[in-house]
């Protein structure tokens, strides 16, 4: 009876993943239906943008958040309101911070977060590699000979292909590299990518003053710099920003770390953000690779090391703290970029690094 019973219990995945093998996560186009339900329910203060196409000529939707009347020309940046930003998906099989951005958007939408918007401008950009996405849910997770589960359409990885930091160089196997069969490969040049150009033409028109983006599966707030271990000279300012967030994580608070003490990466978002137009951006891994190996062991699916079953576990955990970190850099920067061209301290030193003044 009792052999039965296990049997029985253990078949059960089993039978829920013959209709969606990846449940609980939605299909690409119910991502994609929920971004334009959620800007439809809201005209008030979401309006639904499309900044770019993929490589296979998909819209990349944005959500922005807005208090009162939109006044923000894209061709004035100082007309422009505070702005921050969240961008999630880049990754082709890193799901669950597509989900975790869309809880952020419905905290947003519902009034859940007007301490933020009251002050800024939020956008939302869920999906950046819609192509990977799709193509990963379209293989059951297993991701094709051309995207690994991580890359786009071209076979770069997007997190690779930003605008490198000067005399940026690394031999680490994760870091990037020229080699287009590699998981890591950051194409033939920077921004050679419609999804990376997307990201640049929106920061380049709009003055953000922060953003987080959104990856699995280390459970890390991680800050610039990316490429050297010297301290940013706003190292100070991330880390009370780090600290925000892991403050209004209710489950499970994340490691707050310099990124390039996890690993080495060139051409990442984080970097070049920071260092070409003053934005304090840092990534936010989300999840465990710990919490999610029990599922992985039941399915021998990669695509379940990098997403944890219980999805509202994650989304609850890290939705409002991404936010309360949004808003903690609001509080620090006035609200406004600061000056672009950050470079490196002295690795050695023990000197207090003072931020710089934000750009008025």
């Amino acid at each position: 009876m009792i052999c039965a019973l296990a049997a029985s219990l253990l078949a059960l995945p089993a039978l829920a993943q013959e209709t969606n093998p990846l449940a609980p996560y939605p299909s690409c186009e119910e991502v994609l239906t929920e971004i334009r339900d959620l800007a439809a329910a809201h005209p008030d203060r979401v309006a639904l943008e499309e900044i770019g196409q993929s490589v296979a000529g998909r819209p990349i939707p944005a959500l922005h958040f807005h208090l009162g009347q939109l006044n923000c020309s894209g061709t004035d940046r100082n007309v422009c309101p505070p702005q921050a930003l969240i961008t999630a998906g880049i990754h082709a099989q890193e799901f669950i911070g597509t989900e975790v951005a869309l809880a952020a958007a419905r905290l947003l939408a519902q009034g859940d977060a007007d301490q933020l918007l009251a002050g800024s401008d939020v956008w939302v950009v869920p999906l950046l590699n819609v192509d990977g996405h799709c193509q990963v849910y379209d293989d059951q997770g297993k991701g094709n000979k051309i995207t690994k589960g991580r890359k786009n359409l071209h076979g770069v990885d997007l997190n690779r292909n930003f605008p490198e930091a000067a005399g940026a160089k690394s031999r680490h196997p994760l870091a990037g590299n020229r080699r287009p069969g590699s998981s890591y490969y950051m194409g033939p040049k920077a921004l050679s990518e419609p999804e990376t150009r997307a990201i640049a033409d929106l920061v380049a028109a709009h003055p953000f003053y922060a953003a987080i983006a959104l990856h699995s599966v280390a459970g890390k707030y991680l800050y610039p710099f990316c490429y050297t271990r010297a301290p940013a000279p706003e190292a100070e300012w991330f880390q009370m920003i780090g600290q925000a967030l892991i403050e209004h994580q209710p489950h499970h608070a994340y490691r707050v770390q310099q990124s390039y003490s996890w690993y080495p990466t060139l051409g990442d978002l984080d970097d070049f953000l920071y260092i070409q137009y003053g934005i304090l951006s840092a990534t936010v891994e989300v999840g465990t690779v710990g919490q999610n190996l029990p599922h992985f062991f039941r399915t021998f699916k990669f695509f379940w090391i990098s997403n944890p079953q219980n999805v509202s576990y994650w989304t609850g955990n890290d939705a409002g703290a991404i936010l309360a970190g949004l808003d903690r850099a609001r509080e620090l920067t006035s609200g406004r970029p600061l000056p672009p061209g950050a470079k490196p301290g002295r690795p050695e030193s023990q000197v207090i690094i003072y931020p710089r003044t934000p750009v008025p």
